[in-house]
């Protein structure tokens, strides 16, 4: 008996030696390049952030023209997979991040519940399409590790899968810890199960050529969304170019030498700013600024969705990198309405010698209709059957629950994010900004009790404040979303207000901690930024002549840096009794403490707030959305028996507010 115990150890031990034996030969034959001139055609897209429904319309003089939708988008991508494949090119896909977004479509995936076995109809979706690797973006985060795992093994339709960020580290993550690649690079087609890794290599199986696919996230992944216990190992585009060229050269000391950087960076600017640090990147693809880049060579009324503005740059750019060597440089709009594809033929070297200037250029995402065949949309298609059947039925099904009425408005809130010449709730007080901070005011006077917390009054002045980053322009630029007065659903109340964030309460807040964390609001430029604030219970002026304050970098687990630079800008904040916390730029002496109320993520730190990550929060157990949903039911009903803001109501009748926020010269 125990000698054919014996007998059976030894036998299982060679065949797990053979079985590493083989799989080292398999990894070595893996990197033997074909060695020759090689075409690659690279389909890419970013930031379709649950943009899954043929919902997006432009109107034209033939009609009402709908474009997007991930079914039309699979079909497109398809049709371009099998061009390429037809002209013998290789062929490799990306996603380069944000690959759902908050919103109504994903509250149906119940992403604050990661016990939840709801459908997670992004991944099922994107499991359906020709996609060889996603790389992370910083949505992927905003409702934690856990339903970032629910949605990576949503992937059913695909056994094998990569995820990379090559900026991060999830070894401490007790979500995806097991999840993390044992060998890496990645290897198309070696990994078993969904992996996540840092870098890819990616065999085309027609030509027998191999592409290194390296990887990046922006280095302010924790002051804008939710990583939990996954680290960041670069701190700024300098540290994170250092990262990249050593993923590079550790690839090509593999034999690996057409190298391809993903990255989600937040914008081309900073993809320019690291690529002019980097050695031996051939091409790179950027996600998370939803740039639409056109081909100058290519008739724009092939490329652009009729109705589309206007293109902010030129596909590819050319960026010259540390060698001064030209990288081209793409990517697309989101939401599903553009697939980038960029043919690009490598020399027997692995050098870039040329692009071909016909067909590299974004393809437009257009369902086949009336409307687009009036207006001559050749390149129209038909969605995916299969896409309609697992995402958009089942989805719409779920979507039906939000149509009905809560609530009427007479006004039309300004819900835009904004920019140095638009108003909007990341640029300058709103009256769709001052809704939502006068929710969280009302949802403190009727919860403040039950968590045990003082009442607001003399004694205890309580402001709110919403970050502008946490308003979302899902549903469109306004409330009512048609931007006419007329009735209010929860479908747009969600859209407004879709992340997991809770409301918080911080009280005995000093007068000098208000105008430290007014000086960060205050710090943006004037195309705007997340973390400018909505206010409530208080009026506050701030000077663009003065210093805007300087936050470091949050290190290591922190939300938040430090004041690395004392801002200037915050010139007065008064209550609405008439007591001063800011008086001429100077805190005011024995000015009361306030108790501040806001949401969950920018009490934490979120958007670097130091001073509001320092301090104690109470929470009292409702989201920022109920908070707004229940504010809206407590207004006087109209005759249709609806809750109504009337336009008497001074607060909001204008869209620039009421005057609670100030911008002087």
């Amino acid at each position: 008996m125990e000698e054919t115990l014996r007998l059976k150890k030894i036998v299982v031990a060679l065949a797990a030696t053979s079985l590493i034996a083989q799989m080292s030969l398999a990894n070595a034959s893996f990197y033997s390049d074909s060695g020759s001139a090689v075409t690659l055609t690279i389909l890419h897209n970013n930031d379709g952030e649950s943009a899954l429904l043929p919902d997006q319309k432009f109107t034209t003089a033939q009609g009402t023209l709908i474009y997007g939708s991930a079914a039309a988008f699979s079909s497109v991508m398809k049709r371009e997979v099998k061009a390429a494949k037809s002209a013998r090119n290789a062929v490799l896909s990306v996603y380069a991040g944000d690959s759902f977004l908050a919103s109504k479509n994903l509250i149906c995936s119940e992403p604050a519940n990661n016990a939840s076995t709801a459908t997670v109809y992004d991944g099922v979706a994107q499991s359906l399409m020709p996609y060889d690797v996603h790389v992370l973006g910083n949505h992927e985060f905003d409702y934690g590790t856990g339903f970032l795992k629910r949605y990576i093994e949503s992937f059913a339709s695909k056994t094998r899968y990569p995820f990379i960020s090559g900026n991060m580290d999830f070894s401490a993550n007790a979500d995806l810890s097991s999840m993390i690649s044992s060998k890496e690079p990645i290897l198309r087609g070696i990994m078993i199960g969904k992996k996540l890794g840092q870098s890819y290599v990616h065999k085309d199986y027609t030509t027998g050529a191999i592409f290194g696919v390296v990887s990046a996230i922006t280095p302010t992944l924790r002051t804008i969304s939710s990583p939990g216990t996954s680290k960041l190992t670069t701190s700024d585009i300098a540290t994170t170019a250092a990262l990249v060229n050593k993923q590079a050269a550790e690839l090509e000391a593999k034999g690996v030498n057409k190298i391809i950087l993903v990255s989600h960076l937040q914008g081309v600017a900073y993809d320019k700013q690291l690529i002019a640090l980097l050695k031996n990147v051939d091409i790179a693809i950027a996600g998370g600024g939803d740039d639409l880049l056109t081909n100058p060579d290519v008739a724009e009324s092939i490329q652009l969705i009729p109705g589309e503005g206007k293109p902010v740059g030129k596909y590819p750019e050319l960026v010259k990198d540390a060698s001064g060597v030209d990288v081209p440089l793409i990517t697309t709009k989101g939401n599903y309405s553009y697939l980038g594809r960029f043919d690009v033929t490598f020399n027997s070297e692995g050098k870039v010698s040329s692009y071909n200037k016909t067909t590299s250029y974004p393809r437009r995402v257009v369902p086949s209709s009336t409307v687009s065949r009036a207006l001559g949309v050749s390149d129209a298609v038909t969605p995916d059957p299969k896409i309609v059947s697992a995402v958009e039925v089942p989805l719409n099904a779920c979507l039906a629950g939000f149509s009905k009425s809560i609530a009427s408005s007479q006004v039309v809130f300004a819900t835009d994010r904004g920019s140095a010449t638009v108003l909007g709730v990341r640029t300058a007080e709103t009256n769709g900004g001052n809704l939502v901070a006068d929710a969280f005011l009302h949802a403190y006077s009727t919860r403040a009790a039950g968590a045990n917390l003082p009442a607001a009054g003399s004694a205890n002045p309580v402001i709110a404040l919403q970050n502008g980053g946490g308003i979302r322009q899902n549903g469109g630029i306004t409330l009512p979303t048609n931007g006419a007065v007329g009735a209010i659903n929860r479908g747009n109340t969600f859209d407004l207000l879709p992340f997991d964030n809770r409301l918080v309460a911080i009280t005995n807040v000093s007068a000098a901690d208000i105008k430290e964390i007014l000086e960060r609001s205050c710090s943006i430029s004037t195309s705007g930024g997340g973390q400018f604030l909505q206010v409530g219970g208080m009026k506050v002026t701030c000077s663009r002549s003065g210093t805007a304050i300087v936050v470091s970098n949050p290190t290591g687990d922190s939300y938040a840096g430090t004041v690395t630079t004392a801002g200037t800008r915050v010139k007065d904040v008064t209550l609405l009794d008439g007591r001063a916390l800011v008086k001429d730029g100077a805190v005011v002496a024995n000015a009361p403490a306030v108790t501040v109320v806001t949401n969950n993520f920018t009490a934490e730190g979120g958007d670097n707030y130091p001073t509001l990550a320092k301090l104690v929060k109470v929470g009292f157990g409702v989201s920022y959305e109920q908070a707004l949903y229940d504010y809206l039911l407590s207004f006087p009903k109209n005759a249709a028996g609806l809750p109504e803001i009337p336009l008497s109501d001074a607060r909001y009748n204008k869209a620039t507010g009421d005057g609670r926020f100030t911008w002087l010269p």
